[in-house]
């Protein structure tokens, strides 16, 4: 009696240890496929100098980084900029057909000059800026809110 119950429980450790090993197997598996795409404002140091396609020439202190932290690339990015109360903010730099991006390799940035068409979002400081993109674990949106200001990355 004694046998069947030490091999009830060790058939039992078996199942268990087997089970976790393959839930650990299948979320690293995960963390490997996953992109991790944010956006963030970085401030330039001198004004850039941006030629608009009409050829005008404009300036811009800020840029709009979209930063994939991997480890696997992003395919399929688009970016989507509101203000807080939902009006889409359009860049002056940001050509039809630009987005979405194909791909965003790991550790790639794509800077988009800070330059609102619209008087109403030239002096303002906060947007909410909204990532769709697709990885390895299928598609993914993010809604991250943010602020300009000074940033030291």
């Amino acid at each position: 009696m004694t046998e069947w119950i030490s091999t009830i429980i060790a058939l039992c450790a078996l199942g268990l240890s087997s089970v976790t090993a393959f839930a650990q197997h299948h979320n690293r598996k995960k963390e490997i496929l996953a992109a991790r795409v944010t956006a963030y404002f970085h401030r330039t140091s001198a004004f850039a100098k941006i030629r608009l396609p009409d050829g005008t020439l404009r300036q811009a202190g800020y840029h709009l980084v979209i930063w994939n932290q991997g480890p696997a690339s992003a395919e399929h990015v688009e970016v989507e900029v509101r203000d807080p109360e939902g009006v889409t903010v359009t860049l002056a730099d940001c050509l039809d057909g630009e987005f979405p991006l194909e791909r965003l390799d790991v550790s790639g940035r794509y800077p988009i000059p800070w330059l609102p068409t619209a008087d109403m979002h030239r002096g303002a400081r906060r947007f909410i800026v909204v990532l769709r993109w697709r990885d390895g674990n299928g598609r993914h949106e993010r809604v991250l809110p943010i602020r300009r200001g000074e940033t030291n990355f």
